[in-house]
C-alpha cells in the first residue's frame, strides 16, 4: 500500500500532558489510549510516556477511508478514542469521544491538576473524566 493511501486510512495523536493551565509541561505522565467505537470491544491501541516537554510520540490510529464519509448518509468520517493520563503526584485524567480524522495529527491538551498536599499517597483512587462532544460535528 503506497504511502499516501495508507494516511488517508489513519490518523495521527500527540498528547500534550502540562499543569498550571498549560504552563509547565509534565515529563514521564502514562498515556494509555483505548478504542472507544460503537459495537466494538474496548481494546488498548498504544501505552506511551511523555518527553521532557510533556508530549508523547504520535500514535497512528486506523480510521474510516475519507470516501466512506463523502455522500449523505454515509458513515462517521472519525474514529473516537479514549485516553487515559496519569502522572505521579497529579489526578489521573481520562478523555473520552476523542475524534481521531484520516490523514491529520489531533493534537490533544491535558491539563492535570495536583494531588492537595496530604501526606496520604501519591496517586487517588478516582479520576477526572472529561468528554470531547465539543470537537465532534453535527453529523
Amino acid at each position: 500500500m503506497d504511502t499516501l493511501q495508507n494516511d488517508q486510512n489513519r490518523g495521527k495523536l500527540v498528547v500534550r500532558v502540562s499543569a498550571a493551565s498549560g504552563a509547565v509541561p509534565i515529563p514521564n505522565a502514562t498515556v494509555i489510549v483505548r478504542s472507544s467505537e460503537q459495537d466494538a470491544p474496548v481494546r488498548v491501541i498504544g501505552v506511551l510516556t511523555t518527553d521532557e516537554s510533556g508530549l508523547t510520540v504520535p500514535l497512528f490510529i486506523a480510521t474510516p477511508p475519507l470516501s466512506e464519509s463523502l455522500s449523505p448518509g454515509g458513515k462517521q468520517p472519525f474514529s473516537e478514542i479514549s485516553a487515559e493520563i496519569s502522572a505521579e503526584g497529579y489526578l489521573t485524567s481520562v478523555n473520552i469521544n476523542i475524534p481521531i480524522y484520516p490523514g491529520i495529527t489531533s493534537i490533544q491538551p491535558v491539563n492535570l491538576i495536583p494531588l492537595p498536599d496530604s501526606g496520604i499517597g501519591t496517586q487517588p483512587s478516582e479520576s477526572i473524566v472529561f468528554q470531547n462532544d465539543a470537537q465532534r460535528p453535527n453529523l
